[in-house]
């Protein structure tokens, strides 16, 4: 890998990207700054003058770095791809809340000229592995960034299931769901459920019961060198495995999904250090009292 990088990857969401007028711009400011850039070129597609374009898994071979267009789900989807170099990911949020992301549509300019001149933070982060060995002898795998959930398809109905670390089980309990997050996805679904927050540089597994009709059953975090194994009871609705809400698989009675570290890992390019921090305050408001996030009431 070379850094600061020399050759720029694109890839990005085109719904998000809109206008094929908007790509071009963020094209020739990369270019303008000194940067060899090569587009996705599934998000090239029928717009011309953009120049070079390739795969998404030659950018990963070849690419210094990528600029990856979009929201969190773009960048999500991006990642699986990019642990194989490991190619490190500046994401550019075009969505909502963008909490991955690292920087705005109107802050590209600047992030350019950071990243050019090499002052900018890698963050590396760990990834999970979901695994599922089926009742053939097979066995399927997904990587992902932010969470495995076990849950079930008809969202209206509970499951229930027994949870294992390791060879150790640690109960059975019925709930909507479970939610095995790395501290990455810390910040995601599993916070909603009441998982904790962890800083997302840091090594460990998540696993958080989504509404368990128990008290018994709390967040628990485990070691990264640990696993979590869920069977689910057979007689129940159907369920699925899903990892960062993109790849799903039915997981079928008597099947066992384990979620443990993956060896790939993924590096995101940061504007400053520990901006995590200043995140959690500007975009989840965290540790802020009523009175400075809800307007006042005459």
């Amino acid at each position: 890998m070379t850094f600061p990088p020399r050759h720029l990857g694109i890839v990005g969401n085109r719904d998000k990207i809109g206008a094929p007028s908007t790509l071009k711009s963020f094209v020739r400011a990369a270019r303008a700054r000194g940067f060899e850039v090569t587009v996705e070129r599934g998000l090239a597609r029928g717009i011309r003058g953009l120049g070079p374009t390739a795969l998404l898994r030659t950018l990963v071979d070849q690419a210094d770095a990528l600029l990856v267009l979009g929201g969190d789900g773009t960048l999500l989807a991006t990642a699986r791809e990019a642990c194989r170099g490991p190619v490190p990911m500046l994401g550019v949020n075009l969505g909502g809340l963008g909490f991955l992301t690292a920087t705005a549509e109107k802050e590209l300019p600047d992030a350019l000229d950071r990243l050019a001149e090499g002052r900018v933070v890698l963050e590396p982060r760990m990834m999970l592995e979901a695994r599922v060995r089926t009742k053939d002898g097979g066995v399927w795998s997904a990587l992902g960034l932010n969470d495995a959930v076990i849950h079930a398809a008809d969202r209206t109905r509970v499951i229930r299931m027994e949870v294992k670390i390791g060879r150790s089980g640690i109960g059975r309990f019925s709930a909507d769901a479970i939610t095995i997050a790395t501290p990455t996805g810390s910040t995601a679904y599993s916070l909603s459920a009441g998982g904790s927050i962890v800083r997302p540089t840091g090594l460990a597994l998540l696993a958080t019961p989504v509404c368990p009709h128990s008290v018994g059953f709390r967040p628990l975090v485990v070691g990264s060198g640990e696993s979590v194994g869920v069977r689910v009871a057979p007689g129940g609705p159907t369920v699925r495995i899903t990892v960062d809400g993109q790849v799903s698989r039915i997981l079928r009675p008597g099947e066992e999904a384990r979620v443990q570290r993956a060896k790939a890992r993924v590096d995101l390019i940061t504007l400053e250090k520990d901006s995590f921090y200043r995140v959690l305050r500007e975009k989840l408001a965290w540790a802020e009292s009523p009175r400075d996030t809800h307007p006042r009431v005459r």
